[in-house]
């Protein structure tokens, strides 16, 4: 399926965050977004110790100040909307779900937003159902919250509200990667994710996958105008997909993907 350019430049549109929280000790207080290109070894060992930090990286951002002043207003204004358009037409909670929920780059783009999260998963013609193959991220949200069927009530419980909170936190955390080294953050949650893109369907509904491997590989970004067999044919060219199963093998993308946004190629192939 081919989705107007518009449409397909505004799903793969990007966004960074800042925080007051200091992760300088992940890259030893310097970052490769300087212009100076990163080594090889400079950027294992910054997964390396993002990864093994995650707990100390966690417990940092969630007593932030700001991240708590926004959970905090998202959780009064959910307990308190009477739908999906109240929690949207604040711009802290709105910011919150959508960053918890991977569509961070999507918070400004409201009436998109109320359409999509109203809409009906399971009717093939929805917008949620026709972005799966685009951006997987839409479809997974209406599924979990289906507020258009079931009503503002299935965000209004406690379990929501606290799953919620946790994801934004883990997402400022990874914003917080992605300032102390271009890329970082979605190199380790790409990681996390890697085993569940089981074909090229997948890769190219996951804006993430989509976006390392694509990176990675040095395939044009422009596939994303062409038709979805074009699409699986460039994934499926440069990547045996099936190999993402393998944890080393992804280890090895991750890499090739952080020395791509940060200098060169030089000491890692895949």
């Amino acid at each position: 399926m081919v989705l107007p350019l518009s449409t397909v430049s505004m799903l793969f549109g990007s966004s960074s965050g800042s925080s007051g929280v200091n992760l300088s000790f992940l890259t030893g207080g310097t970052s490769s977004s300087g212009g100076v290109a990163a080594s090889a070894g400079s950027i294992k060992a910054a997964l390396v110790n993002a990864e093994k930090n995650e707990a100390k990286q966690i417990s940092q951002v969630a007593r932030d100040p700001q991240v708590i002043k926004d959970l905090a207003r998202y959780e009064k204004v959910v307990k308190n909307a009477r739908s999906m358009d109240d929690v949207l037409d604040d711009p802290v909670a709105r910011r919150v779900f959508m960053t918890a929920n991977g569509l961070k780059s999507f918070a400004d783009y409201v009436g998109m937003a109320k359409k999509v999260l109203a809409s009906d998963p399971a009717d093939t013609s929805s917008p949620a159902a026709r972005l799966a193959s685009v951006n997987g991220v839409w479809y997974d949200t209406v599924k979990k919250y289906p507020v258009g069927l079931a009503g503002i009530g299935v965000l209004q419980v406690s379990d929501a509200i606290a799953e919620v909170k946790n994801n934004y936190i883990a997402e400022k955390r990874l914003d917080l990667l992605d300032a102390q080294m271009p890329g970082l953050g979605s190199a380790v949650l790409f990681k996390q994710v890697a085993s569940k893109l089981e074909d090229a369907v997948d890769v190219l509904a996951s804006g993430l996958g989509r976006e390392v491997i694509t990176t990675a590989f040095g395939i044009p970004k422009q596939i994303a105008v062409q038709s979805l067999v074009a699409q699986e044919k460039a994934i499926n060219q440069r990547i045996d997909v099936a190999k993402l199963q393998d944890a080393s093998y992804v280890d090895i993308i991750a890499q090739r993907y952080l020395l791509v946004l940060n200098g060169g190629l030089g000491g890692i192939t895949a």
